[in-house]
């Protein structure tokens, strides 16, 4: 019976991703619910990609073992290329479950591997988890408004690979810590070899071409005013940014307002955007889809306005207004210009 959980390390230069150690706390605890083990996969090409860097800082991370693919094709390698690698190591190593971050990356990667390893494939996941020795997995449905949970069960499934591409803001159950590894023992490192010299891709990567930036890191603000578009026009985010400027904080977005090109993508919030975490976030007619939610419920204080009472952003909300953002904003500025820094 398959046991192992495989994890697939996605990582920028020599820092990893946060998704990764959320995959790998997830991994861990399913691992262990099939008394199985837990291997991480970090590909690229040394020094270009920093290989030893990432695979040291994953040493401690609760892995049995980190698997390092080190060849120059992977350097700025495309999805083809990695599912390669991917299906290869899996198929030596053959996992009950190979989990992927659900990134811009991971969006393509995730079926490319499991098409190469004729597995299901399941993306856009929130969570997933063990029951009975069976895998469930959480589904967000019609724009995050309901969530589905699917068992896979049967003689197939029950023991076939299954390939599960996560969203950023996944966790452990409670109580289960994110290494059953005693404390101070680190993972070895493997070199795995796969050959990509003989392999024809059919897409390569010529460049990546960086985005314009706005020079602010939101993910490290304490105070975030965020929009999406229930704002309406693109002419009216100025009013949001007067609130954000009066309480001290940076103005954000969700992903609509970035595809319509009215903010730049370092100010998108969500799975395929940033992580944050301020003591203070207040979402102005974001409904609060899925993907959004999960890059910003780990805020200390979340202060939702918007007309819709129904809006999923209410559920994870601490204070919710709902009204006409256009009214409620501007007083709420001007009340804090009163109040002054």
């Amino acid at each position: 019976m398959r046991r192992d959980v495989l994890v697939v390390a996605e990582h920028r230069a020599d820092s990893v991703e946060p998704i990764t150690f959320q995959m790998l706390a997830k991994g861990r605890e399913i691992a262990d619910g099939l008394e199985g083990q837990l291997a991480v996969l970090v590909m690229g090409h040394e020094p270009d990609s920093g290989l030893d860097r990432v695979a040291d800082a994953l040493r401690q991370t609760g892995a049995d073992k980190i698997l390092v693919a080190d060849d120059p094709v992977l350097v700025q390698a495309g999805a083809e290329a990695q599912a390669h690698v991917i299906a290869e190591v899996a198929g030596r190593m053959n996992p009950r479950l190979l989990l992927i971050g659900y990134s811009l990356a991971g969006m393509e990667l995730a079926p490319a591997a499991a098409s190469k390893l004729g597995a299901l494939a399941l993306t856009n996941c929130v969570n997933v988890e063990l029951r009975e020795r069976s895998l469930v997995v959480t589904r967000p449905l019609f724009d995050g408004t309901l969530h589905a949970r699917m068992l896979l069960e049967g003689n197939d499934l029950a023991n076939d690979l299954v390939v599960v591409a996560l969203q950023k803001g996944i966790t452990a159950q409670k109580g289960v810590t994110s290494s059953s590894r005693a404390s101070g023992d680190a993972a070895p490192v493997e070199p795995v070899q796969v050959d990509l010299r003989c392999v024809l891709f059919r897409s390569r990567l010529l460049e990546v071409v960086e985005e314009p930036t706005t020079g602010i890191d939101i993910s490290k603000a304490e105070i975030i005013v965020a929009v999406g578009r229930g704002i309406g026009e693109r002419e009216r985010i100025p009013i949001i940014q007067e609130l954000a400027d009066a309480l001290g904080g940076v103005l954000a977005c969700s992903r609509p307002l970035v595809d319509l090109g009215w903010l730049p993508r370092d100010r998108q919030v969500g799975a395929s955007g940033k992580s944050v975490a301020p003591k203070i976030y207040i979402a102005c007619g974001i409904s609060g889809a899925s993907q959004h939610l999960s890059g910003m419920s780990d805020s200390k204080r979340i202060i939702a306005i918007n007309q819709d009472p129904h809006a999923p952003i209410f559920q994870v909300a601490h204070y919710g207004v709902v009204g006409d953002l256009n009214a409620i904003v501007p007083a709420l500025t001007l009340e804090a210009q009163k109040a002054g820094p």
